[in-house]
């Protein structure tokens, strides 16, 4: 991805100055997401207990809430919703935070021009879910994700399962509505 970014003078010469300069946008775009999701890769091939730390799930969404700021487009609402009460949760916070994000420009893509993108906590017995919310494409069926989702869901789903399982949570995606629903389960501290 750096090199693609670093060539990025090398694309077609008969653009003219504006539309390099936005291509150049987006390859500047699609390399930090691509490295959001590469980044993710480390915690499967390694599961370390000793990078878990507790940190209170409220912290979780306002440090998310940061790091999307001036994410999305005109018309697109991206909202984060969490009970400062809520109790703290034992994680890898580097990778959470990153599979998160990359959930949230997911749907930010997903969504039409005025949808709504809705990231929240909530207690949940002993557990703390992080719901990610997206009124995205009609017709996607989350129930058969491996199939059946776009945009890079299906591997990202993958991926959540597998670096919840390892953290002793849990990951589900189902449509309700018309809209899309991840949750990603922890156990609460």
């Amino acid at each position: 991805m750096g090199a693609l970014r670093l060539h990025a003078h090398l694309l077609d010469d008969e653009m003219g100055p504006k539309d390099l300069a936005r291509t150049s946008v987006d390859l500047d775009d699609l390399s930090a997401r691509s490295a959001a999701l590469l980044s993710l890769v480390r915690p499967l091939l390694s599961p370390d207990a000793g990078t878990f730390e507790e940190v209170p799930a409220a912290r979780l969404v306002q440090t998310l809430e940061g790091l999307m700021a001036g994410h999305g487009s005109r018309g697109v609402a991206l909202k984060f919703i969490s009970d400062p009460d809520l109790p703290s949760v034992r994680v890898d916070v580097g990778a959470i935070q990153r599979l998160i994000q990359s959930f949230l420009y997911l749907a930010l893509e997903s969504v039409s021009r005025t949808g709504t993108v809705v990231m929240r906590a909530e207690s949940r017995d002993s557990d703390v879910a992080l719901v990610i919310e997206d009124d995205g494409p009609a017709g996607e069926d989350p129930e058969g994700y491996h199939e059946q989702m776009r945009r890079g869901r299906p591997l990202l789903c993958l991926v959540a399962e597998s670096i919840l399982g390892k953290q002793g949570g849990s990951f589900r995606a189902e449509r309700a509505g018309d809209r899309t629903c991840f949750t990603l389960t922890l156990p609460a501290v």
